[in-house]
C-alpha cells in the first residue's frame, strides 16, 4: 500500500511538473485567434480586440479606400489580416508577440481636396473675414488664435483638450482628432502612473501607461496615455519639492508634456514627457 501511495504521488509531481514547462514554453509568444480566412468581411476593431487579447503587441491598421456604394461590402470590413507577412496563417499558431501583425480593411476614399488657385483666390476674402470672426468668437478661450499658437494647453484655456479628458472609451475618435490637430503642441494635466514595464530588452527605459486624474479614483476617463522608451532620469524631467529615489504604479503626476500622436490599434495617446512634477 505504502508503495502505491508513492507512485501516486510521484505521478502528482511529475504532472505538476510537466504543467509548469508547459506555462514557460511559450513565454514572449502569442497564439493566433481564428484563421485568416475566418477574420474575412469581420469589423476591423473586433479583429483587432482578438490579437491584443491574445497577446500580440505590434498590431496596426491599413485601409483599402477601394468602396463605392457600401451595399455589397461594408465599411470596416476586413480584406486581409497577415502575422509576420503570412496572409495565410492558421489559428491556434505560436509567434513571437512583438510579430508585426497587420490589418486591412476596407473603407471610402477621402475627399479630394481642390487645388486650384482660382479657386481659392475667389473665395480668399470670404475666408479672411471668416477667420477674423472666428478670432473674435474664440478670443476668451485662447483656444486657436495666432496669440496662443505656443500656449500651454490645459482644460482651462482649450475647450477641446477639456472634452479629451471627459471621454469614456479610451477609443472615442475625438482622441484622434485631436492628435492630428494639436500635434506637436504642449499639454498639462494632473495624472497617474497606472502601469509601467521595461521597454523591450532594456534595463533602465520604460514604457510607461498615463491615465488622467489621481491614482485609486473609482470612476476614469480620458485616454491611455503613454511615455514610450524613456529613462526615468534623463527624459521625465522629473521635478517637485520631494523627489522620490524610484516611481512606480501609483504615483500621481503633474505632468507637461508635447502631443506626438494617437495610435488607433493600440488605441494609445503616445507623448513626448517635457516636465514631471510629483505630485
Amino acid at each position: 500500500m505504502k508503495k502505491i501511495i508513492s507512485i501516486i504521488i510521484a505521478c502528482i509531481i511529475f504532472s505538476l511538473a510537466g504543467c509548469a514547462g508547459d506555462s514557460n514554453e511559450h513565454e514572449g509568444e502569442a497564439k493566433t485567434p481564428s484563421g485568416s480566412s475566418v477574420q474575412k468581411g469581420r469589423d476591423y476593431k473586433k479583429v483587432v480586440k482578438d490579437f491584443k487579447e491574445k497577446g500580440f503587441k505590434n498590431i496596426s491598421t491599413k485601409k483599402q479606400e477601394d468602396l463605392i456604394t457600401g451595399w455589397l461590402t461594408k465599411e470596416g470590413e476586413v480584406e486581409s489580416v497577415s502575422v509576420d507577412g503570412d496572409t495565410d496563417y492558421s489559428s491556434d499558431e505560436w509567434y513571437s508577440n512583438d510579430v508585426e501583425v497587420v490589418i486591412t480593411y476596407h473603407t471610402f476614399p477621402e475627399e479630394e481636396k481642390s487645388d486650384t488657385k482660382s479657386s481659392d483666390e475667389k473665395s480668399s476674402n470670404t475666408e479672411i473675414a471668416d477667420e477674423k470672426s472666428s478670432e473674435t468668437d474664440d478670443q476668451s478661450t485662447n483656444d486657436t488664435s495666432d496669440e496662443s499658437d505656443q500656449e500651454i494647453l490645459t482644460i482651462e484655456n482649450n475647450k477641446d483638450f477639456a472634452a479629451v479628458l471627459t471621454v469614456k472609451y479610451e477609443a472615442d475618435p475625438i482622441i484622434g482628432e485631436f492628435a492630428k490637430k494639436y500635434a506637436g503642441r504642449t499639454i498639462e494635466f494632473d495624472g497617474y502612473i497606472a502601469n509601467m514595464m521595461l521597454h523591450g530588452n532594456y534595463k533602465i527605459r520604460y514604457n510607461i501607461l498615463i491615465l488622467a486624474g489621481d491614482y485609486g479614483q473609482t470612476t476614469y476617463s480620458g485616454p491611455n496615455f503613454q511615455f514610450e522608451d524613456v529613462n526615468i532620469v534623463s527624459d521625465l524631467n522629473l521635478t517637485g519639492s520631494n523627489i522620490p529615489d524610484t516611481i512606480g504604479m501609483g504615483q500621481n503626476l503633474h505632468i507637461t508634456a508635447a502631443v506626438k500622436e494617437y495610435n488607433e490599434a493600440s488605441e494609445l495617446f503616445k507623448l513626448e514627457p517635457i516636465s514631471t512634477r510629483i505630485r
